[in-house]
């Protein structure tokens, strides 16, 4: 029997979307994405999940590769696994292997307690998101529900 698809749709929400304009740094894109998916955190849970998401990516890239990252971090204040995504159109650096700059960033803030959920989520998003071609399309995309299903059907 072939491994079931994990359903990301209950991850992922438009108002979890950003487009980022111009050539923002890894760790500007970090930060944004990081503070978008914790807005319902206290100011200090927020800065230190973007200060364990800055430090995991200072420990090896989360570029995955066709213009892809994953960054992530688990935290004791996360009650549910969410997905931030950022879109950016011109593309930063990153550090990928490949060496290409990195379009779409897909942020997983993920329950402390639930180390097996995180990887699920992470193999899930990798799976759908190293299409070729893929970061390209939706970086041209500015709808966020648009893009939300697009992440969705990879």
């Amino acid at each position: 029997m072939p491994p079931q698809v994990l359903d990301l749709a209950p991850l992922l929400a438009p108002d979890r979307v950003v487009v980022l304009p111009g050539t923002p740094s890894k760790a500007l894109s970090i930060s944004a994405l990081a503070d978008l998916a914790t807005t319902d955190l206290p100011a200090h849970d927020r800065v230190a999940f973007i200060r364990a998401v800055l430090e995991r990516e200072d420990v090896t890239t989360t570029a995955i590769g066709a213009g892809v990252a994953i960054p992530h971090a688990r935290s004791p204040a996360i009650s549910h696994c969410r997905i931030a995504i950022g879109v950016i159109p011109r593309g930063t650096a990153w550090g990928a292997a490949d060496g290409l700059p990195i379009r779409l960033a897909l942020l997983i803030a993920a329950r402390e307690s639930d180390h097996a959920e995180h990887l699920r989520v992470m193999a899930a998003l990798a799976m759908r998101l190293r299409r070729p071609g893929l970061a390209e399309r939706l970086a041209q995309i500015n709808d966020h529900a648009a893009i939300v299903q697009a992440v969705i059907t990879g």
